[in-house]
């Protein structure tokens, strides 16, 4: 196995129709919770994607920091009602995972079409108006795949495009709702499929209007590793075709066992800052959207060692990183706290009851990079608003 699987049972599941109903579109203030500088004075209030940069709504340079969390379907936690322990970790962004598709095996509707839908629609809405309200980014993402025996699954591809279409449609006046396409899209499948459904479904997103950050995670399951036999490194190699003209396209990498050998040895740091740089000099904007270790899986030691490899690098090339996972499930144990929800933190100022995981997020959380101020030029984002 590549690292611990997350949701397995999603990958092979069937669907219906997707569409969603009418929604209202919140709007916030146009403000972030960067430090206040000196900055290009931003056109619009919304983010926006400046060759490797991430700009706020206030132009200063944005430095995302926070974990995954559910979002509607399989879990329905009380995600909505957890923004204010988000605020006190300093969170300004928080990755929502959720099921496009339906699983009717598991009694779930995914977004498809009809009453059966609205309540996961409500779900999102509910989790969108919680911590957008507060300045942070709520980051959607779909959890299972758009492949059937390694080929792109047309119907499949069709209502995860017309679910993103409805999420755009709803939320393109709320610039703290980024759209992360499809978690980590492809181990194994044509690069060319790759390349056709990213593009398909960001189209989807793009034709309502909406100018909302649009996330494109890399290859081998995440982790662009290059060396287990499946071509790795596609951010960096097709990132400019994927961006190019485009506005507003963010790319995610997921670090964790590929970044080690077994039992935590031959740490790959070098190798991780390679290719960020490798990134970056192509002149695309990187976050490392998953990372984090467990207590129960077979290598802890080479998950830790890999995922510290983020938590140690990332930072000094202005590289955000969003935890895996915040409210664990089924046999998933990465805990940031001892009893492993997020919002258990005993003492909200020298907690004590925090995981090894925990305390790393919790000191980068604290501590975040001060990237300073936007002094660009907006309209290389490619968006019709910065013009």
């Amino acid at each position: 196995m590549f690292r611990p699987l997350k949701w397995s049972l999603l990958l092979a599941c069937g669907l219906t129709a997707c569409g969603g109903p009418e929604l209202e579109t919140p709007a916030p203030e146009a403000a972030d919770v960067e430090q206040a500088a000196t900055a290009t004075p931003n056109p619009t209030g919304r983010f926006y994607i400046v060759g490797k940069d991430i700009v706020g709504p206030s132009g200063n340079k944005f430095y995302p920091v926070g974990a995954n969390l559910d979002g509607w379907d399989f879990f329905q936690r009380d995600t909505e009602n957890r923004a204010d322990a988000a605020v006190k970790w300093g969170w300004n962004i928080v990755r929502i995972n959720g099921a496009q598709l339906a699983h009717p095996e598991y009694n779930t509707y995914g977004l498809v079409s009809g009453d059966t839908s609205k309540p996961n629609f409500d779900k999102i809405d509910r989790i969108v108006q919680a911590f957008t309200s507060k300045k942070i980014v709520v980051m959607l993402e779909f959890h299972d795949k758009v492949w059937s025996g390694g080929k792109t699954d047309a119907t499949k591809l069709a209502q995860t495009r017309d679910a993103w279409a409805a999420l755009a449609q709803k939320y393109k006046n709320n610039t703290y709702v980024w759209f992360n396409l499809l978690n980590e899209p492809i181990w194994g499948e044509a690069v060319t499929d790759y390349l056709s459904v990213l593009g398909t479904l960001r189209a989807a997103v793009r034709n309502t209007g909406a100018e909302n950050v649009v996330v494109i995670d890399g290859g081998v399951a995440g982790q662009e590793w290059n060396r287990w036999g499946v071509p790795g490194n596609l951010i960096p190699t097709y990132g400019p075709q994927l961006s190019d003209g485009k506005c507003n396209t963010l790319f995610s990498i997921h670090v964790y066992n590929a970044w080690a050998e077994a039992g935590g040895s031959n740490v790959h740091s070098a190798e991780f800052v390679s290719y960020v740089k490798s990134v970056q000099a192509k002149n695309l904007a990187l976050i490392v959207g998953e990372t984090g270790w467990n207590k129960t899986d077979a290598d802890v030691p080479r998950l830790k060692a890999g995922s510290m490899v983020a938590f140690n690098n990332a930072p000094t090339y202005g590289v955000g990183i969003i935890g895996w996972h915040a409210n664990p499930n089924w046999d998933d144990t990465f805990f940031l706290t001892t009893s492993g929800q997020f919002h258990a933190v005993d003492n909200w100022t020298t907690p004590t009851n925090l995981t090894d995981f925990g305390k790393a997020l919790w000191k980068l959380s604290k501590t975040k990079p001060a990237l300073g101020a936007f002094t660009g030029d907006y309209r290389n984002s490619h968006c019709g608003s910065a013009n």
